[in-house]
């Protein structure tokens, strides 16, 4: 199946949250389901404070690139500060997370080698759409 080239603009990204307690946003550009089972690429928003709960993925690699803001990376035991322009590679099976020390928000677009079910779970979290200041980061870049 042939997929055609298409334009995606902030104001169509549709962002979830796993559950009522996470705060970090996610919205999906390209998964599986849009383009015949390739990488999973998103778009991460994490308010000032937010910590991702430390989890693997065993079968895939995972790459962040910092779009705005600064952010701590924890993985396996080692800590490394990124800030835009920066990008790190998290090793398949390591275990890592990821925090924001703030001052602002921190953006980031994050590829996901292998899908492994995410973005099916990630579409049956909760609705939470970008905001001004959002899209404001997003149409600055």
């Amino acid at each position: 199946m042939s997929l055609l080239p298409q334009t995606l603009h902030p104001e169509q990204l549709r962002a979830y949250r796993f559950g009522e307690h996470d705060h970090c946003r996610l919205a999906l550009i390209a998964d599986p389901s849009t383009h015949s089972g390739g990488p999973t690429l998103m778009l991460e928003i994490h308010d000032p404070g937010d910590r991702v709960p430390p989890h693997r993925h065993d079968h895939a690699v995972e790459l962040f690139f910092v779009l705005s803001g600064q952010v701590l990376f924890h993985v396996d035991g080692t800590t490394m500060a990124a800030v835009a322009g920066d990008s790190v590679v998290v090793p398949e099976g390591a275990l890592h997370d990821l925090e924001n020390p703030g001052p602002g928000r921190l953006y980031l677009l994050t590829v996901v080698s292998s899908d492994d079910g995410f973005a099916e779970q990630l579409r049956h979290g909760i609705p939470s759409p970008l905001d001004a200041e959002d899209l404001k980061v997003l149409r600055s870049l």
